[in-house]
């Protein structure tokens, strides 16, 4: 994998990278690639996961702060009792706190062997990172408090016109897609998860109702943002310009 991520590091920045994307051959290549490390990070989620969400809440503990099990995490600890089984990484969400104490954070975490895989930043603010551990990505989504028993976060995608550069730690990427994802929100309360104490959002089920629709005890196959309530809205482009991604590649 990381002679793949290497070679990908240094075509995203070179001239040969818009042949390289076009070429039938590369495509299929890098499709079975992308393929054969999806099947990889679906099984380390059932083998590690837990254990990573052990770790994650010590590392929360040791910086004096909560989150929660969202997205994906939460579906499917609500409904199947257990990781979703076709999900290759696990979603927290934390109310956002200054940078320094995410550096503390990312600190507290490397000592337990997780490591940063991506951050991502708006006007050189971090609103969102991703994390590794033993197979297992997670991503941490950064919330604000909005109007009334609402609160947001970003969610960044892969837009159809990126750029990379390198450094000597990180490549620096542009042209994320941008969203803002509201949900509403009451407080946390302990849930058993696995045998283990997490914490959810008090009114899991409204929270759930928005981001996957009335029907979230029914599993959808391929389901998509597109089937869920419409709780997502674009950022505006001249915002969604200033996000630029650390991947540490």
């Amino acid at each position: 994998m990381a002679v793949v991520e290497s070679i990908l590091k240094y075509l995203r920045t070179s001239k040969l990278y818009e042949g390289a994307k076009n070429n039938k051959l590369l495509r299929t290549f890098k499709t079975k690639y992308d393929k054969a490390q999806y099947a990889k990070m679906q099984a380390s989620v059932h083998i590690n996961g837990l254990e990573m969400l052990e770790k994650v809440k010590e590392g929360f503990a040791e910086i004096g702060e909560d989150f929660w099990l969202d997205y994906g995490t939460l579906l499917g600890a609500v409904r199947e009792k257990d990781f979703i089984g076709h999900d290759k990484d696990i979603d927290i969400g934390a109310f956002d706190f200054d940078d320094a104490k995410k550096k503390q954070l990312e600190k507290a975490l490397v000592r337990k062997g997780i490591q940063k895989y991506k951050q991502y930043e708006m006007d050189g603010k971090i609103i969102e990172e991703a994390y590794h551990y033993k197979g297992v990505h997670f991503d941490i989504f950064y919330y604000q408090k909005g109007e009334g028993n609402q609160i947001w976060c970003y969610f960044c995608e892969i837009g159809p016109k990126m750029s990379f550069e390198n450094f000597p730690e990180y490549q620096l990427a542009k042209g994320y897609l941008t969203h803002k994802v509201t949900s509403r929100f009451e407080g946390l309360m302990p849930y058993e998860f696995k045998g283990k104490t997490f914490k959810i959002p008090t009114n899991y089920h409204e929270y759930l109702i928005d981001n996957y629709g009335e029907t979230y005890m029914k599993p959808i196959k391929n389901w998509s943002s597109g089937n869920s309530s419409s709780n997502i809205t674009p950022v505006e482009p001249e915002k969604a310009q200033k996000v630029t991604v650390r991947e540490y590649i």
